[in-house]
């Protein structure tokens, strides 16, 4: 709460006082650079810029620029930012429940992940629980389905998972452990060496063309299917709430088209590109294999576990599950009876 008012105050002093900045601060959580998370905020900037004639203007700022990412929302709440581009897992230390709007294990797809979000509840849910944080909360992109991860021994059983040293941060950490993994979330610039000098046996990190930005294929044998801990992220964009409510309606509306434009287009751009990254780790003689079905059982009652501990430790966690278990059975209803194996 130190590096926040100060970094409020410095932020006060650059504006002269002022509190009508004409640029509004947009932190990203990650690199400007990085795949996906760093050019769809540029992308959704645009079209809000555009949208409002000028009257909303994002400055996106890199990792690290104003805020940490782990601190970002802090700064948006008391309008040291005035916006974060992040995910919530760097929330869930103040609110257990941003999980289940990062991810879900076992959980949704992006068509409907997004269903239940803007038509299932989800959004009320979401911005529910950040209201403490005196921030608006929403989803501007979604990622692909990730990879199982990388390991460096076969995982041909569940037991061979005991003992494994791996990189696994947040819930899915949490579900592995109960399997013997011994789960750490260490950065993501640290993975390489990690697993190169054996602190690591095994790591996740991202969906295949994000993967090949690390080198795994370098210092790893076997590439696993599927990311059953997230078939689907949001990039959460957080508002600060006094901003927000000081917009006009079309403002807001315009906002909210640009957010569901750059989950569309980012989405979409990226889905095409994941064939050529798993054929290159192929070429450089990685082993991409598929979880078996005792496995992912395995997994999968070790997740339900874990959920059920976190409802009982908090009844807004416990209320947002059971919202999207809900809304998941009454749209499988239907869905199941149209899926087609090509």
């Amino acid at each position: 709460m130190k590096k926040t008012l100060m970094l409020a105050s410095a932020i006060a002093l650059a504006m002269g006082g002022s509190v009508q900045a004409k640029k509004l601060t947009l932190q990203n959580a990650f690199p400007k650079t990085l795949l996906l998370v760093g050019p769809s905020a540029d992308y959704f900037s645009d079209i809000v810029r555009n949208g409002t004639n000028g009257e909303i203007d994002f400055q996106h700022l890199g990792q690290g620029e104003l805020s940490p990412p782990t601190e970002i929302v802090d700064n948006v709440g008391i309008g040291a930012i005035d916006a974060g581009w992040s995910y919530g897992a760097f929330t869930a230390a103040k609110v257990p429940v941003a999980n289940l709007f990062a991810s879900i294990s076992y959980g949704p797809d992006a068509p409907k992940y997004l269903a239940w979000i803007y038509h299932g509840g989800g959004l009320e849910l979401w911005r529910e629980a950040y209201e403490p944080l005196n921030v608006v909360p929403m989803p501007c992109a979604v990622t692909l389905a990730e990879s199982g991860g990388w390991y460096n021994k076969a995982i041909d059983k569940p037991e061979d998972f005991q003992g494994l040293k791996m990189r696994f941060s947040g819930i899915g950490g949490k579900i592995l452990a109960k399997l013997g993994v011994s789960a750490q979330a260490i950065p993501g610039s640290e993975i390489y060496t990690s697993m190169e000098t054996g602190r690591l046996d095994a790591s996740e990190f991202s969906f295949p063309e994000i993967d090949a930005l690390i080198g795994f294929e370098k210092i790893a044998k076997y590439y696993y299917f599927p990311g059953w801990h997230q078939r689907a992220g949001f990039v959460e964009l957080t508002i600060n709430k006094d901003l927000w409510d000081g917009w006009t309606d079309s403002q807001r509306q315009m906002n909210d088209v640009a957010c569901r434009a750059t989950t569309q287009e980012f989405y979409s751009r990226h889905s095409v590109k994941q064939a050529d990254a798993m054929k290159k780790f192929e070429a450089a003689g990685v082993e991409i294999r598929q979880f078996s079905n005792e496995t992912l059982g395995a997994i999968r009652n070790a997740a339900q576990e874990v959920y059920a501990e976190e409802s009982a430790a908090d009844p807004l966690f416990k209320k947002v599950l059971e919202s999207y278990r809900a809304f998941s059975e009454q749209y499988d209803y239907y869905q199941s009876r149209n899926n087609l194996s090509e």
